[in-house]
């Protein structure tokens, strides 16, 4: 058998094999393998029909959401007929009780009333009033006294009395006074009187010591470099008590070697959100990863904490078999955090665009920055309402 021979049935068979066919519903020809159906439908045309059939029923959604506000206006329109109904009900009672009373006082007959048979009514009800000075006491010494003496006994109980000579300055405290505002007042009154005495009221450097002030809840963002350009919409809201701590190339390890230090000072029952990971999952297996994670657990729960853990990101350019190791740990970690009461919170579906990343396809870029920043910006609303 010769080489032609061969070539002539190896097309034959591809022949056989490969055949042209045409969508049924566009009209576009396909080469496809083996004999496909009668009622062939492109992949074109099924995403039209399935995005057809979410407008329709958004359509249905619209019209039923303006049934519903029609409805809602006719039910307000008889409200208010009803409400006006009423008033004008108990209008015409009171002019019916005004009208029994003119009868009553008049003997019995009715009496038509104009507009100045009112206005003379009233005039001439003015000349009768008898004009009074509520004043008039004070203009007897025995009662200015008396008034006078009541004004200083009152202002002394608002006053706290300093320990200076007679005839020098008396600073006013009020009940809603800081012990801030308290302490100013005191220094302004010691340079006006040129002595370096203490001007404190008895008893109020004690309690300016021990007052303490109450502090809002701190909030800590702690994690690798993906965290470096995030701050800003994290602590827009409240920037005094939320802090953004980055650590670039960080490892589980490494943050929970550093945890504590960043921890000091930061109050009564802080809320933390870690998000670390991505390093780990490039150079350790499976078991290593949640060894370390149980160990940072332990960590945590020697603080006094509200603790949400942030899932891993996808890493575009490792490919199909790095994903699947992050996607595996995620769902371990969302079960491990469920059963060691801590929250979890991913981003897996979210962050799905290769336009979410830099060219690197590990960092983010400026587009991903800010919705990584959105996101944990609401979840900390959430967590602290």
């Amino acid at each position: 058998m010769t080489d032609s021979e061969v070539a002539v049935g190896v097309t034959h068979v591809a022949d056989d094999t490969m055949k042209m066919t045409g969508c049924g519903s566009c009209g576009m020809y396909m080469i496809l393998e083996g004999a496909p159906g009668k009622s062939f439908v492109c992949m074109k045309c099924r995403l039209i029909e399935l995005m057809e059939e979410k407008i329709r029923g958004l359509e249905m959604q619209v019209e039923s959401l303006v049934e519903f506000r029609k409805g809602f206006e006719q039910i307000m329109e008889q409200r208010h007929e009803v409400s006006e109904g009423k008033s004008s009900d108990l209008q015409m009672e009171a002019g019916l009780g005004n009208s029994e009373g003119r009868l009553g006082e008049e003997s019995g007959q009715w009496k038509h009333v104009t507009k100045r048979t009112r206005q003379r009514k009233r005039r001439a009800s003015e000349g009768e009033i008898e004009l009074q000075n509520r004043f008039a006491e004070l203009e007897n010494e025995e009662g200015a006294q008396q008034v006078v003496t009541e004004g200083d006994r009152a202002r002394k109980k608002r006053r706290a009395v300093s320990p200076i000579g007679k005839g020098e300055e008396l600073m006013e405290i009020t009940p809603n006074m800081s012990p801030r505002r308290i302490q100013d007042g005191l220094k302004r009154i010691t340079r006006e009187n040129g002595n370096g005495k203490n001007l404190q009221p008895e008893g109020t450097g004690d309690r300016l010591e021990n007052s303490t002030v109450t502090r809002k809840r701190q909030v800590y963002v702690i994690g690798d470099s993906l965290l470096r350009k995030i701050d800003r919409p994290v602590t827009r809201a409240d920037p005094e008590n939320r802090r953004v701590c980055c650590l670039p190339g960080a490892k589980i390890q490494d943050v929970d070697l550093r945890l504590k230090r960043i921890l000091k000072g930061a109050g009564k029952n802080p809320l933390i959100i870690l998000h670390v990971g991505t390093n780990d999952t490039a150079r350790f297996s499976l078991e290593s990863i949640k060894g370390d994670y149980a160990r940072l657990g332990r960590t945590l729960k020697e603080i006094e904490a509200q603790v949400i853990f942030s899932g891993i990101l996808p890493v575009p350019r490792e490919g199909q078999q790095r994903c699947d190791k992050i996607m595996t740990i995620n769902r371990w970690l969302r079960q491990w955090c469920y059963k060691e009461g801590f929250g979890m919170y991913g981003h897996w579906e979210a962050f799905m665009d290769r336009g979410q990343f830099s060219r690197d396809g590990l960092h983010l870029s400026r587009e991903g920055n800010r919705l990584l920043g959105w996101r944990l910006a609401q979840l900390i609303k959430r967590a602290l309402n």
